[in-house]
């Protein structure tokens, strides 16, 4: 408390200035004060208005949730500071809205509100020395930390492994246009350049975009516009803990596969469908279509005539097996098969039309990844500005860097780049779990 009361000395001759409501406080535990943009300093309680403007700081033991207009709830931690530089909503102007935090010292959890969701998804910030987190509809934790001030709490409460609705296993590392993941509940998130793609998300790229998503076993797809591709089943790790599998299905549309680790050993491991029929692999790179009546589910088959209408592959690198129930097809390099319409037996395309053969989307293994990076992580230690996302997903951006983190999963900004964290650190203890009991609005605890 005496830390933060020295601030009332800055502020006993300021003339008040009229400052747009911003929020308020819920429940508190310890001490907070306000100091306000025309330099007044206000003690504050729960209910208390918070305004534009406002530095919020509290005590060395204290906790406080505020509560902004737009839903937005954030719980700051012991001995922090937060400054509201500006807020702007109103219930019937969206385009309008505007929230960015800056974070001095400390940290805080949040849980999103409206602001971000319902306009401009880039109204929302949060910045903390050179950095900026770009918010996309979350719930996330974050620390200020320098060299050592955050080590203390890290010996209260040890390293954790992340621990994601699932393992992450790949992520979009090209996106041009718009593209979206459909989970195994029926939950639909926008996804970015970075975004983590889950086992059991149904991906879809929308008219006009395309995709490029790599898996953690190296292999790589390109997925077209208008296309539907689910992940079925994956299962990988490089320090080979797990059985390794892959079920993969093109629901429609179209995409450009390069094959990874799973299936070099055993090829039954990788599974790879288009409206029943299986592509059974060899170590390759191909592309696939499901077009017409077979994007809605009708028959599959497509002609000689026009075999983009209908299912068929393309080998381009490699070869593949063609199998469908009533036969298959060996497929070798440049040579492409469809499924024929009358009979739903896999058959060559005798003269290949050069749309299929000069297929304009981007090859997947055209695209670096670095996938130690991208699937590893690095490892916490030193200051910067830390981040844990809770549920949902952040973009983290340092200079000209940038890093979208997803549920689970932990970034840094050290100050001259940004990095993915192999786990959630130690310091952000029971940021996961804080509660405030609200039988009593002077209790703010940390459930253990």
């Amino acid at each position: 408390m005496k830390k933060i009361l020295g601030l009332l000395l800055l502020s006993l001759s300021a003339s008040p200035m009229a400052a747009e409501v911003a929020g308020q406080i819920g429940y508190m535990s310890g001490s907070m004060i306000a100091q306000r943009a025309d330099g007044t300093v206000k003690v504050m309680a729960p209910n208390a208005q918070v305004l534009e403007g406002d530095v919020l700081a509290t005590s060395d033991n204290g906790y406080a949730q505020v509560k902004m207009n737009d839903g937005t709830t954030m719980t700051m931690r012991p001995d922090s500071n937060l400054k509201i530089e500006a807020y702007k909503f109103k219930q019937d102007e969206p385009k309008a809205d505007s929230a960015i935090f800056r974070l001095l010292k400390g940290g805080f959890r949040t849980v999103t509100g409206l602001i971000g969701k319902r306009g401009d998804p880039d109204a929302y910030k949060l910045r903390a020395a050179t950095a900026t987190i770009g918010i996309r509809g979350t719930d996330f934790s974050t620390r200020l930390c320098g060299e050592k001030d955050c080590q203390a709490d890290a010996t209260k409460a040890p390293a954790a492994p992340q621990q994601p609705a699932g393992q992450v296993v790949g992520r979009v590392m090209l996106l041009q246009g718009s593209m979206s993941a459909k989970d195994i509940l029926g939950n639909v998130r926008k996804l970015l350049l970075g975004s983590s793609v889950y086992e059991g998300d149904v991906l879809n790229t929308e008219a006009k975009s395309q995709s490029v998503v790599a898996f953690r076993d190296q292999s790589r797809i390109t997925l077209q516009e208008s296309s539907s591709f689910y992940v079925e089943k994956f299962k990988y790790d490089k320090a080979g803990t797990v059985q390794e599998s892959a079920v993969l299905r093109l629901l429609k549309g179209g995409v450009r596969v390069v094959t990874g680790l799973i299936g070099r050993v055993k090829r039954d491991d990788y599974k790879f469908g288009v409206a029943g029929a299986t592509i059974g692999i060899r170590g390759t790179g191909f592309d696939a279509w499901c077009n017409g009546a077979c994007a809605t589910g009708g028959n599959p088959g497509a002609s000689q005539d026009n075999p983009l209408e209908g299912a068929g592959v393309y080998v381009w690198s490699g070869e593949v097996v063609f199998i469908t129930p009533d036969g298959s097809f060996e497929v070798a390099l440049q040579q492409a098969a469809i499924i024929a319409r009358n009979t739903g037996k896999p058959v060559p395309i005798m003269l290949i039309p050069k749309s299929i053969i000069e297929n304009g989307a981007p090859r997947p293994d055209s695209i670096p990844v670095d996938f130690d990076k991208e699937f590893n992580g690095a490892d916490a230690g030193g200051a910067g500005l830390y981040v844990t996302v809770h549920d949902g997903q952040i973009v983290l951006t340092q200079g000209d860097k940038s890093l979208t983190i997803g549920g689970g999963e932990s970034g840094l900004a050290t100050g001259t780049d940004v990095l993915r964290l192999s786990y959630m650190p130690g310091f952000f203890g029971g940021d996961s779990n804080v509660e405030f009991n609200d039988s009593d609005p002077k209790e703010c605890v940390i459930v253990p």
